[in-house]
């Protein structure tokens, strides 16, 4: 039996009746985005409801998290700069969600300042804040003393892996390249040993050893005429001036390699306690 023709009049009325893409279903759609780290969707979609609500700050501080959850903090604060032309005054959501993308964007400096100088935050965000931009900066007696500011009943995600961290930070301790020059100097390859390029300091200690070796040799049985007396001397030389360069070189780069793995286990673990 077919169903009467006012019954399909109602439904098509009913389903008309539901915008799908009205404020409310569309916001229930940006955080459904959101909380499933769809990103750059979110971010497009928080975008279109700030455009019907442009005096929400909610809104804005999610569309600030939608940007800096999808790795493009500096898409957040070009938004930012572009809100500061407007007149209307920002609440302290927004100004929450900015400092957490200047962490994030790579300007810890700035993020204290701002908690510092700003009363939008109250002690816990700027002792959180200060600590955060202090291990950023690879900071780590600055560190220390701002985790140890923060009492215990103020509960920091991940404390304890965090003060392992400054502890890590620390013990370690640069490699001074002009050292690394000076030790190579009377030892040909010491500086590389020094700056933690055992095997590469060796490798210079033999080359510059041998040649030097081998040079005294020919000059001692034919005279300083000698053509491989020359060639190895010339070859000592060479590679007894690289090293010292090298030795230099390796200390930087031991110091930026050790910079670089602090900086990745500091993001790695920072970033994912800014909420």
């Amino acid at each position: 039996m077919r169903p009467p023709f006012f019954l399909f009049l109602f439904l098509a009325n009913a389903l008309s009746a539901q915008d799908i893409y009205d404020y409310t279903h569309s916001r229930a759609y940006a955080r459904y985005l959101l909380q499933s780290q769809q990103y750059t969707l979110a971010a497009e979609e928080y975008e279109r409801l700030i455009f019907l609500r442009p005096d929400n700050d909610t809104l804005r501080a999610d569309l600030l998290r939608a940007y800096r959850k999808g790795d493009t903090p500096q898409r957040g604060l070009e938004q930012w700069a572009k809100w500061q032309l407007e007149p209307r005054p920002k609440t302290r959501l927004l100004y929450t969600e900015y400092s957490r993308l200047l962490l994030r964007g790579g300007y810890p400096d700035r993020a204290r300042n701002l908690v510092s100088a700003s009363a939008m935050f109250d002690s816990t965000q700027m002792k959180r804040t200060v600590l955060y931009a202090n291990m950023l900066e690879q900071k780590w007696p600055e560190a220390r003393q701002s985790i140890e500011a923060i009492p215990a009943a103020e509960k920091i995600p991940r404390r304890a892996d965090l003060e392992n961290l400054i502890k890590r930070g620390e013990r370690s301790k640069k490699k001074n390249p002009w050292v690394a020059t000076a030790l190579s100097v009377p030892v040909p390859g010491l500086g590389k040993a020094y700056a933690g390029e055992w095997k590469d300091g060796i490798i210079s200690l033999l080359f510059v050893g041998v040649n030097t070796w081998q040079a005294y040799r020919r000059f001692d049985k034919e005279g300083a005429d000698t053509f491989w007396g020359w060639i190895h001397g010339g070859f000592a030389l060479g590679f007894y001036t690289g090293n010292l360069y090298g030795s230099h070189k390796a200390a930087r780069r031991q110091n930026q390699k050790k910079f670089n793995r602090l900086q990745h286990d500091t993001e790695a673990l920072v970033f994912p306690v800014l909420d």
